[in-house]
This record gives structure tokens, C-alpha cells and sequence, in this order.
């Protein structure tokens, strides 16, 4: 099995050694690492070309023509691995030894995953732990396992990469569009093993309440999606909500002819749901915009009708009482 890694990198040189020093400590070293650079202006390039130098496996690095963004870049990676088995990487992260050799045989033992995931240690910026991982944040939280996207922690198999790239254009995540497909299809697994540190820093973008470095739990989840329900940026926010899962629709849409035969039911239930969800979102936005009484009288038809039942639930009812 071949082994890749996708690395995107953006004026990461601050953490940058620390992380490929990580790959070149693996107990089973990959056959290639794969570097797309976001036009940087610090010394990533200079970082990498001294790693490849004493390298002990192949390493490429490209700088983009122009800044593509977080997705376009991952892309543009992924556009270029040859790997039968793709790490997604990112700058920041540190790999523990035996991350890649552990998740080789994963994979073997789930033939038909296309998605394969570990879990990871949270820490501070300077990398200090604070012994809490990001699937035990999720489950303290009561979220369930599919909020658990995090491209840093995907394995991917080329047979979802032939048919998923390239990444369809205005999609955010590239993590999001190959695990969620592979979840559509039934193909996701987790392991629970931590193979990994997650830094957290200010430089990161996720607000997602399981990458906090404090404990969560369901109370303090709720509160957190509670506390949203009053702020201003809210109605944009879910608008971009909207317009993701159109785009991801539209997405699943246009890579359904280029699929293996035995994908094209799990495509179709995957496209079905997305599209329900999306009209689900479009209904609530509607209401939200609303003023206050025809709202109200809406929003408890839409309770009656069971418009709640397991999307969102009680929180999504009280966001859109809010308006």
C-alpha cells in the first residue's frame, strides 16, 4: 500500500519543523509527502527544502501561482499525491511514531472504508497537554460521532479521491466534502486511538466548541449554541449554512456519473438528504425573517407539524423564535 501525505501550507514556519520532524520519526514512513504552499511569505519554503534534504522518503513542494484559500490549497495537494492511502496534514499538528503504521492497518482491516479517522490529543499553543482529546470533547458534548470531520485526523483512499477531486468550487472545508461523503456511503471509520497532538492556537479558525481546551459537556454545549441565538452575525452565518449545502448538493450531483456503479444508491440517498436539509434550512430562514407574531404563529405550526424532530431540536426552536 502506498502511503501519502497532503500537506497545505500558508506562513506556517513557527510550527512547521515540529511536524515534519513527526513524519520523519515514523515507525512506517511514507512513500511520499505532498506540499502545497498558499503563497507564504515567512520561511516554510526554506523550512522544506532543508527537511527534503536529508528526507528519507520523497518530498515535492509547490507554491500556488496565487493565495487559493484553506480548501483550494488542500486541493491543489490532493490534486498531486499518488498514494493509495492519503494523510491529510496540517502545519501545525504533531504526529505521534506510530500514527501512520497504526492506521496502514486500519485500513487493511476495513477494506471498504474510504474514510479513516483517529483521535487526537488537544493542547496549548506550545504543545503542552491538557488531557483531553477531540472525540471525548464530542461525546462530553452529546454530539454524535459525524461532528467529527477534522481533516487532520483523515486517512483517505485514492478509490474516493478518483471520483472527488477536484474539490467542487466555493465549498470552505475540504475535510468536510470527503468525509462527508464517505459517511453518505457508509464508508467512515473511527478509530479511537490518539495518534496525535491538535494544537490549539490563536491562529486557528474553528470555533467548533469540542476543539476548546477546557472540558465541555452538554450543559455547557447547550448554553454555547444558546448563546448564538442573540447574536447579530447569526442570520449571515446560517445564510452561509445555506449556501454550503446547496453547493455540496450541487457537488454530490456532479460527481455521481464518475462513481463506481456500486456508489450510486448511497450518492442518491446522500443527495436526497442534503437537498431535505437544505429545504429545511431555506423553511426556517424564511421564518426567521418574519416579524414578531406571524413568526411565532409559524414557528409553533412548524413545531406541531414535527418541523423540529431530530434536526436541531428545542435549540433550533428557540433560534428561530428569536427571529
Amino acid at each position: 500500500m502506498k502511503v501519502s501525505i497532503a500537506m497545505a501550507t500558508y506562513n506556517g514556519a513557527k510550527y512547521l519543523q515540529e511536524q515534519l520532524q513527526s513524519f520523519a520519526d515514523q515507525t512506517l514512513q511514507p512513500d511520499e509527502l505532498i506540499i502545497t504552499d498558499d503563497c507564504s511569505t515567512d520561511e516554510t519554503e526554506t523550512i522544506v527544502s532543508e527537511f527534503a534534504r536529508t528526507s528519507q522518503f520523497k518530498v515535492e513542494f509547490y507554491r500556488n501561482e496565487k493565495n487559493l484559500g484553506y480548501c483550494g490549497n488542500f486541493n491543489a495537494a490532493l490534486m498531486k499525491v499518488t498514494g493509495d492511502l492519503v494523510f491529510l496534514s496540517d502545519q501545525d499538528d504533531v504526529w505521534f511514531p506510530e500514527k501512520i503504521a497504526h492506521m496502514v492497518r486500519v485500513a487493511t482491516a476495513n477494506p471498504d472504508a474510504l474514510v479513516l479517522m483517529n483521535d487526537a490529543a488537544l493542547t496549548d499553543g506550545e504543545l503542552n497537554e491538557v488531557w483531553l482529546t477531540k472525540v471525548g470533547q464530542i461525546r462530553d458534548a452529546g454530539l454524535p460521532l459525524d461532528s467529527f470531520v477534522m481533516g487532520c485526523c483523515c486517512a483517505i483512499r485514492r478509490k474516493l479521491l478518483d471520483f472527488c477531486l477536484p474539490i467542487p468550487e466555493g465549498l470552505r472545508a475540504h475535510d468536510s466534502w470527503l468525509v462527508k461523503i464517505a459517511e453518505g456511503l457508509n464508508a467512515k471509520v473511527v478509530d479511537v486511538r490518539i495518534l496525535q497532538y491538535y494544537r490549539r492556537h490563536e491562529s486557528n479558525e474553528s470555533q467548533f466548541i469540542a476543539n476548546r481546551t477546557t472540558r465541555v459537556s452538554r450543559t455547557s454545549a447547550f448554553l454555547f449554541s444558546a448563546k448564538k441565538i442573540l447574536d447579530p452575525d447569526t442570520p449571515l452565518i446560517q445564510q452561509q449554512e445555506i449556501n454550503q449545502a446547496r453547493k455540496f448538493a450541487s457537488g454530490v450531483q456532479s460527481i455521481r456519473p464518475h462513481a463506481p456503479s456500486s456508489y450510486q444508491t448511497g450518492l442518491d440517498k446522500l443527495l436526497e438528504v442534503t437537498k431535505s436539509r437544505t429545504l429545511w434550512m431555506e423553511e426556517r430562514a424564511e421564518m426567521r425573517r418574519r416579524s414578531l407574531v406571524p413568526r411565532f404563529v409559524f414557528v409553533i405550526r412548524f413545531l406541531m407539524n414535527g418541523g423540529y424532530g431530530l434536526k436541531g431540536g428545542f435549540k433550533a426552536f428557540l433560534r428561530d423564535l428569536a427571529g
